[in-house]
């Protein structure tokens, strides 16, 4: 009798329902409310891509970043380095200042 009576409950009278479909919270934000939407799209779409087995300066490269002062007689010149102070890793940046010595020809 007690199985009889659990078949019973497992019975369903009627076809089985759709979930009611979830609320759209970027529809309609409630008053006061910060809703931020976005879609997923490529996920490696913002990352740098692996460089080639070896650059290349050709003519697309950028220009030196040097101009010239003192009536062209100097050059400033800004150069990115990479080198090792006490085997520890050092990137910096260089100004440098090239003045020619001796006599000026005019």
């Amino acid at each position: 009798m007690a199985a009889i009576w659990f078949l019973l409950q497992a019975t369903v009278a009627g076809p089985l329902l759709d979930k009611p479909p979830a609320p759209d919270p970027c529809a309609r934000p409630a008053a006061g409310d910060v809703v931020v939407c976005g879609r997923r799209a490529d996920p490696q779409r913002y990352r740098l891509r692996p460089l080639g087995d070896r650059y290349s300066a050709d003519a697309a490269a950028l220009p030196k970043a040097e101009t010239g002062i003192l009536g062209g007689r100097a050059a400033l010149a800004a150069e990115a380095e990479a080198g090792s102070v006490g085997g520890v890793p050092s990137n910096r940046v260089m100004i440098r200042l090239r003045i020619p010595l001796g006599k000026l020809r005019d």
